[in-house]
């Protein structure tokens, strides 16, 4: 059977993501959004890089999992994009919150009988800014 934390790692997987790959040049700008980010109670942890005026994610520790993610949008502190996991598209919200952190959480899961979706809805993830970036990817 599997423990709590296995389960956990679909949400950790959609969220960070949710956290990469923004595209508003205004935003790679915005220093909140870079450097190393862990998710709270786990080694799942991604950097924050601005490239060619967009935020793209680089794997730190992924626990194994692979991904894709589309070009983001950002808003002052929230940010929103999709990510294509096993066979979902979700769609992803991160909103920035003090001290470094930051909440990912789906706000759309297809198709919704993926056993995926069935694990993330309702599902949120904590991310702690763990590290400031130490150089800019531009």
């Amino acid at each position: 059977m599997h423990n709590l934390s296995a389960l956990r790692t679909p949400i950790y997987t959609l969220s960070l993501l949710l956290l990469g790959n923004f595209a508003n040049a205004a935003a790679a700008a915005d220093a909140r959004w870079l450097g190393i980010w862990q998710a709270k109670d786990s080694l799942f942890s991604l950097r924050i890089v601005t490239r060619d005026d967009f935020l793209h994610i680089e794997p730190v520790e992924t626990l194994g999992f692979q991904w894709r993610n589309s070009p983001g949008r950002i808003s002052g502190d929230s940010a929103s994009f999709n990510v294509e996991y096993q066979g979902v598209l979700a769609t992803v919200h991160v909103q920035l919150g003090e001290d470094g952190t930051a909440i990912a959480r789906p706000v759309s899961c297809r198709p919704d009988y993926h056993v995926v979706c069935a694990l993330v809805q309702n599902q949120q993830a904590l991310f702690k800014k763990i590290s400031e970036p130490t150089q800019n990817a531009d």
